[in-house]
């Protein structure tokens, strides 16, 4: 009698222990499934960069702009762009990160971007993400060959980015005889909120 009784209460410890261990499964991938949702879900975040102690704050997901003249490659049609800002300790730099479908032509110019068609007035780029003080992009690579660059800019620049109804950039790119062609990439922002919310944050 004695041991069957211990058996039960021994089969009931159990039971509680499966299930207690159930429920924080499941609390552990709904967790794990929000957070995953967060960068597309969000028009602006801040993350801690673990690698430099940093804290970025980014888009949740860069602009999409479209190619000009549109390809058969669905790779090759769209270029990428977003501000993002580094903090260490305090210290803030805005930065403009560009992610073109294009081969890196040696020696050709940078992009000019314009918004609301006047150009914007960028600086000497940095080609990777060293140049913001990363070891990682902030921004996802939409393709592997994509061609980037790194401005650091300032808050001026990012007000007209969040007040933009049009933005495009213009690449070199390399035809197939070799000769340089002006290649442009276009949005048009209507009830985008991204770039405000990023430029009034």
């Amino acid at each position: 009698m004695q041991q069957e009784r211990e058996r039960n209460a021994n089969m009931t410890i159990a039971a509680r222990l499966r299930h207690w261990c159930g429920a924080l499964v499941m609390l552990a991938c709904v967790a794990a499934a929000g957070c995953a949702a967060t960068p597309n879900d969000a028009p602006v975040l801040e993350q801690l960069d673990s690698e430099t102690g940093m804290t970025i704050a980014r888009l949740g997901r860069p602009i999409e702009l479209y190619r000009e003249t549109p390809l058969q490659d669905a790779a090759v049609r769209f270029a990428f762009l977003g501000p993002f800002e580094t903090n260490r300790m305090g210290t803030r730099d805005l930065f403009l990160w560009i992610a073109v479908p294009v081969e890196f032509v040696s020696g050709a110019a940078t992009p000019v971007v314009t918004v609301n068609d006047a150009p914007l007035a960028l600086g000497v780029p940095g080609r990777d993400a060293e140049f913001a003080g990363l070891r990682a992009t902030p921004y996802r690579l939409p393709t592997p060959w994509s061609t980037t660059w790194y401005f650091k800019v300032d808050a001026d620049t990012i007000a007209r980015l969040g007040e933009s109804s049009r933005i495009s950039v213009r690449v070199p790119e390399a035809a197939r005889d070799g000769t340089l062609t002006a290649t442009e990439f276009i949005v048009e922002l209507k009830d985008e909120p991204r770039l405000r919310e990023f430029a009034h944050r």
